[in-house]
């Protein structure tokens, strides 16, 4: 059976946006518009959230849509460091690990370890954690971590997976 989707891409830079213009029409798609816009912003309506190397807050910005429209999420974070506090997350962003981490300066310790450590698995491991709570405590069941293949082809190789 033939499935037909719809695609939307939205980005913030208008140079990852023409450059993502020129793959789609080479690649002949015709079920594929964008957006140039942020995450937050977005009034689209969607059944599942991907993100490819979402710097720090933009990730947990289609994590908020996702919830938002009930979407499952596929999302692959980079640059940990780069969260910063905006209206609609606040960090840490779950029960879980606000037990452990209780301020915005700790978790952006954790952040900025990341980011700068070469044994940084942990601490993207704790931020991405959070994240997965998060989605846990507003009803999300399947929730995973996993890992880009090959290790080469992303500086961070995470890659979280979450639906209701």
């Amino acid at each position: 059976a033939v499935v037909s989707t719809q695609s939307t891409g939205v980005e913030t830079k208008w140079g990852s946006l023409r450059y993502a213009k020129e793959r789609i029409a080479g690649l002949g798609l015709n079920n594929v518009t964008l957006c140039l816009s942020h995450m937050g912003q977005f009034r689209g309506s969607f059944e599942v959230g991907i993100s490819l190397h979402a710097c720090g807050s933009a990730t947990d910005a289609v994590i908020q849509q996702c919830i938002t429209h009930n979407a499952a999420l596929v999302s692959s974070p980079c640059c940990y460091g780069k969260i910063v506090n905006f209206s609609v997350v606040e960090y840490p962003q779950s029960k879980l690990i606000r037990r452990e981490v209780s301020t915005f300066p700790q978790f952006m310790e954790i952040a900025r370890l990341a980011d700068h450590e070469s044994d940084n698995e942990e601490y993207m491991k704790c931020i991405d954690i959070d994240r997965l709570e998060a989605l846990r405590d507003v009803g999300y069941s399947f929730l995973e971590i996993r890992k880009l293949k090959p290790p080469t082809c992303s500086p961070k190789n995470n890659l979280l997976v979450a639906h209701r």
